[in-house]
């Protein structure tokens, strides 16, 4: 199974908003960090918002912070909210296509299941302790 480019993104603006936290991250700023256009980051993040995965801070200073607790976000639900076509198994209703197709969304199921299992938190977390980050450092490496 692959993530898309999109959802890559994604997930990578994510963990950029939680080692940045509680502080607000621009899109430009964003952008140029992770060398994508900020109109597709815009694209992005209007899909981040809509699943409350993030919210804007008005004003100056301001940007995106994390719309809930890094603890709660897992990876699979920024995926989900970035790959809104994604199919899994459950989507064929037990009238599969072909048994292939079946095969890739059983796949596309278990996939799922471990993503859920990771939360932004935790990744973050494994990225500090194996980077051995210090609190000045985790502001430099996001």
């Amino acid at each position: 199974m692959t993530i898309s480019s999109r959802a890559h993104y994604a997930i990578k603006a994510m963990l950029n908003l939680a080692f940045q936290m509680p502080n607000p991250v621009s899109l430009t700023s964003l952008a140029k960090k992770l060398d994508i256009s900020l109109s597709y980051l815009e694209q992005i993040f209007a899909l981040l918002r809509k699943n409350n995965l993030v919210k804007g801070v008005r004003g100056p200073g301001g940007g995106y912070v994390l719309g809930k607790p890094s603890e709660v976000i897992s990876i699979a639900e920024i995926v989900s909210a970035i790959d809104i076509n994604r199919k899994t198994a459950a989507d064929f209703n037990g009238q599969p296509q072909s048994a292939t197709l079946y095969a890739w969304g059983v796949l596309e199921s278990k996939v799922s299941s471990h993503l859920d299992g990771i939360t932004l938190a935790a990744l973050h977390e494994e990225t500090v302790e194996r980077m051995n980050l210090s609190n000045e450092e985790k502001i430099v490496a996001a």
